[in-house]
């Protein structure tokens, strides 16, 4: 089995494609609370946080658990930076836009015909997944030219002392996978 304390106690799963399942394997991992930041900004129905309340929810969630955490999400407009300047680690997780859009795509499917509980307490629904303008499949399609070099230099910014590791692609994440010997659930 793999040593992993070098990525620190605090450790941030950032990007897209593959970030919640990755957190949770080096929470497991390591022995430290996951902390869904999808969670802690939805509330019931799809409400949204105030950006002053969301930033105050995520530093107490940080706040009671001193001895680490691994935080998944990215939120970078909402935090700026709250928790990638805390964290002893970031890791990016960057797929290509077709695959982050396909795996979108398919979870949406399986969610809105399953009603499993999601980000707090919420489902996903068939209007509110393809027929919305809020749905996060047509944010992927508005937003498509925003993926790529931006998110990353942002966050390298915001991430100071922290080791940023950026795992561009699903060979160098199940790479990352293997030789860290994570469970991919």
């Amino acid at each position: 089995m793999a040593d992993n304390s070098d990525l620190g106690r605090k450790i941030v799963v950032a990007g897209q494609g593959g970030k919640s399942t990755l957190a949770r394997a080096i929470a497991a991992d390591l022995g430290l609370p996951y902390i869904e930041l999808d969670a802690i900004y939805w509330l019931p129905n799809w409400g949204e946080r105030t950006p002053e309340d969301f930033r105050a929810t995520t530093q107490r969630a940080i706040d009671e658990n001193p001895d680490g955490w691994v935080i998944d999400g990215n939120y970078g407009t909402h935090l700026k930076g709250l928790v990638a300047k805390q964290a002893d680690t970031v890791i990016y997780v960057k797929m290509p836009w077709r695959v982050m859009f396909w795996r979108t795509f398919t979870r949406s499917v399986a969610r809105a015909y399953d009603k499993r509980i999601i980000c707090g307490n919420n489902t996903e629904s068939w209007r509110k997944s393809f027929f919305s303008s809020d749905s996060l499949l047509w944010y992927l399609i508005k937003n498509r030219s925003r993926y790529g070099t931006t998110r990353t230099n942002r966050l390298s910014g915001w991430s100071g002392r922290a080791w940023l590791l950026e795992l561009d692609g699903r060979v160098a994440l199940n790479r990352f996978y293997e030789e860290r010997g994570l469970d991919h659930g």
